[in-house]
């Protein structure tokens, strides 16, 4: 509920960002990039605010008030959430998104991915946690761009760079692992429910290595972007928000929340990365 209603709220907040795209559609949807990065973050407040205790066991074991920060995490999540519907203090609430999921990164991705480098899970999930870092500093350049037009060349510089070997390392990942759901690559089979599942993950893969390519020229990199957020959302809509209605149970339906916004979450920080890229180039 969280996440749905942060969802219609910022829809109607940044309504008149997706209007002055004039007619643009594609480059419109960027500007609800933070409206799908908050929704997200919301569902995930909640999730920590239900099922603090399990989240907890992820806690780094040398941190002491795991429970606490559990909770804490959530609080973050929310307040990041409710600033970015309501377009107040993002020049302090990205770079402090940006921030956490460094930690993330550093604390519990990158560590797993380092102790076990075989599993390619832990390497999608540390490239996946550090874009959404990226993708916070990213917003936090386009609300400072007025004030430091250099700062934000560099960062929307960095985050073009890195989104586009994420991209391509997905895209790789799915024509390689074609059994597994599409979108932000995971361990999980597609759902029995998909039809042509093979053929949507090899499509996803080809775009997605497209994209990534693409995003390597400057000139080309802000709509390869928002095109991959666009093939993202429509996977959201067309393949996880249906898994959501039909999932059984809480393990079930967890799990496809977790899909819904994980997928959504990557795709409004690739919008956003895609607006910073445009709003920043001289």
């Amino acid at each position: 509920m969280l996440g749905i209603l942060l969802l219609v709220a910022g829809i109607i907040t940044y309504r008149r960002d997706f209007q002055a795209a004039s007619g643009d559609a594609v480059f419109g949807l960027t500007a609800f990039g933070p409206v799908f990065m908050a929704a997200a973050l919301a569902a995930f407040a909640g999730e920590h605010f239900t099922i603090a205790p399990t989240l907890a066991q992820m806690v780094p074991k040398f941190m002491p008030g795991r429970l606490f920060i559990a909770y804490f995490v959530g609080v973050a999540h929310l307040a990041v959430a409710l600033s970015f519907v309501a377009r107040r203090y993002v020049r302090w609430s990205a770079p402090a998104l940006a921030l956490m999921f460094a930690l993330f990164v550093l604390l519990m991705d990158l560590p797993a991915a380092v102790a076990r480098p075989t599993i390619l899970l832990f390497w999608i999930l540390a490239a996946r946690q550090a874009t959404f870092a990226i993708g916070a500093l990213a917003l936090f350049a386009t609300a400072t761009l007025v004030l430091q037009p250099r700062r934000a060349a560099t960062i929307a510089t960095i985050a073009r760079i890195w989104t586009a070997a994420v991209l391509i390392f997905y895209g790789v990942t799915h024509i390689v692992h074609p059994q597994f759901a599409p979108g932000v690559p995971s361990t999980t089979p597609t759902a029995a429910w998909v039809p042509q599942p093979t053929l949507i993950a090899y499509a996803t893969g080809i775009l997605l290595i497209a994209f990534g390519i693409a995003m390597l020229v400057e000139k080309y990199a802000s709509a390869a972007a928002a095109r991959a957020g666009l093939l993202t959302t429509a996977l959201t809509a067309a393949l996880y928000a249906p898994q959501w209605v039909m999932a059984r149970g809480a393990s079930q339906q967890l799990t496809a929340i977790n899909f819904v916004f994980d997928t959504l979450l990557f795709a409004g920080t690739v919008l956003v990365i895609s607006r910073a890229i445009s709003e920043a180039s001289p």
